[in-house]
């Protein structure tokens, strides 16, 4: 039996009013967090990165262009790090999307506190650290789960989803309708840059299934389609910088842009004030990574191409064997490109070798992974034609295990650990196992260490351990009232 209680009234109820419109400087962060309902990002720019270019002869042009692109090596490194999540936590989130509030339960069961967020008929939510994130079709609101007291809303027509940019897990964006507008969102910080209050250029169609992002998701490269451009988005920087063709990659000092040309490209290279790098032409491309003193690049036939930031030399790795390549993404660590193509999936580390070559497989996209694979250790494919699903190392591409089952997949953040849905139930995951999972109910959520589910059952939440056959699991912790989204959150 369930151990624990529902709260006597579980119906949203009883929220306490919170404060809205407020502005709180933490100084710890060096920059002010947005929380109120004025949505300009205050905060210092990065003028890490200044240079100069001097216009005269054609020596002295390349001469310029070389120390230009020397400058422009000192930070383009994709990085790694840590920026693609942690697997802690210790609260579960609870929200019903049609009064919008929020409950928050512990691993006990316990109630530890709940509040509103102030709009209603929610669209779609995203929970990044101690910050919840939501959207409807006329507002965005932004809270603070550890001290809901400030809630920033922004009105504005929205497309009613929230897109996370590739190479990333820390950042949201939301679009209005038009594309004309979006609101971005930095889940550590609680930041907001809403282009409504920017100097943007008229005409804008901003392509949100382009953007691209760092791993710390505080620079966002969108492609505007209506102007034939890109435009850098940053939490470091007082205003926006506009640059020539597709987005294709960037990192914390460095753009890199595309323009297809029929069966050719111009890929150019910028820092972030907007002043050239270097430039070159190449096969048409499809996608793009930024690694230690290159970019890695992927042609549309499957080509792997590797530019020098320094010297602007072309020189040919590799070729997929994937078909057309259809896009691109940089995993949440920062040195790993998922490739995409027509008759399956590929792996490309940042020295641009192929480490995974796999026919007739695609990336799943449940979850988080909406439109980009964004798990830190593993990728999960699924092959439609075998109805299977594996589990692809990034270190190494090697398959871990693989398993007959349906794409729908809940994965931890390292997403080595997936369950999966299959036609008689779950399966749980590892590199050692293919097991049944024993519950009794749909399976919500998973938690990001991979130890624990959200089921639902007689419509109530219960919390349970991932438990498989011969295992002693606990009893379930009823956490409430079915008819909520639910995360995790570490606060």
């Amino acid at each position: 039996m369930p151990r624990s209680r529902p709260p006597m009234y579980d119906d949203g109820g009883g929220l306490p009013d919170v404060a809205r419109g407020e502005q709180r400087h933490d100084p710890s962060r060096g920059r002010d967090s947005v929380e109120g309902h004025d949505n300009r990002r205050r905060g210092v720019p990065n003028f890490l990165i200044r240079r100069a270019i001097v216009v005269g002869l054609v020596v002295v042009l390349i001469a310029v262009a070389s120390i230009v692109a020397g400058n422009l090596l000192g930070s383009a490194d994709g990085g790694s790090g840590s920026a693609f999540g942690d697997s802690d936590w210790n609260t579960i989130v609870s929200i019903d999307k049609n009064i919008g509030a929020v409950v928050l339960t512990d691993a006990d069961g316990e109630e530890t506190g709940r509040f509103r967020l102030g709009i209603q008929s929610l669209t779609d939510s995203s929970v990044i650290g101690s910050t919840v994130i939501a959207a409807s079709t006329d507002s965005i609101a932004v809270a603070d789960l550890s001290a809901p007291d400030g809630i920033a809303t922004i009105d504005i027509e929205s497309a009613g989803e929230l897109v996370r940019p590739s190479g990333t897990v820390a950042t949201v964006i939301a679009p209005d309708i038009a594309s004309e507008r979006v609101v971005l969102v930095h889940g550590p910080t609680r930041e907001v840059i809403d282009t409504a209050d920017l100097d943007t250029v008229p005409g804008a169609r901003y392509d949100i299934d382009l953007a691209r992002s760092d791993p710390t998701g505080r620079n966002v490269l969108v492609t505007d389609s209506g102007n034939f451009q890109s435009v850098l988005f940053s939490f470091d920087r007082d205003a926006p910088s506009f640059f020539p063709g597709l987005a294709l990659a960037v990192n914390d000092s460095i753009v890199v842009t595309a323009q297809n040309v029929g069966t050719n490209a111009n890929i150019n290279v910028f820092d972030h004030d907007g002043e050239a790098g270097v430039s070159t032409q190449t096969a048409s491309v499809r996608a793009g990574m930024i690694s230690g003193g290159n970019v890695i690049l992927i042609g549309v036939e499957g080509e792997v191409l590797s530019l020098s930031i320094a010297s602007g030399e072309v020189t040919t790795l590799d070729s997929l064997s994937v078909g057309t390549v259809q896009s691109g993404n940089v995993a949440p660590r920062g040195d790993r490109l998922i490739v995409r193509g027509d008759q399956g999936t590929a792996i490309v580390d940042g020295d641009g070798l192929v480490i995974a070559d796999l026919p007739g497989a695609q990336p799943t996209t449940t979850g988080i992974d909406k439109l980009a694979p964004r798990r830190s250790t593993c990728v999960i494919l699924a092959r439609a034609a075998t109805n299977e699903i594996m589990v692809v190392d990034l270190d190494d591409g090697a398959i871990r295990i693989e398993a007959l089952a349906q794409p729908e997949v809940l994965a931890d953040v390292s997403g080595c650990l997936p369950v999966v849905p299959t036609s008689a139930g779950y399966l749980s995951l590892t590199p050692d196992a293919v097991q049944p999972v024993t519950l009794v109910g749909d399976v919500l959520a998973i938690s990001p260490d991979g130890g624990t589910l959200v089921v639902e059952n007689n419509n109530r939440l219960l919390l349970t351990e991932r438990a498989v056959p011969d295992s002693d699991p606990a009893d379930p912790v009823d956490i409430g009232r079915a008819g909520r989204s639910v995360a995790f959150a570490d606060l």
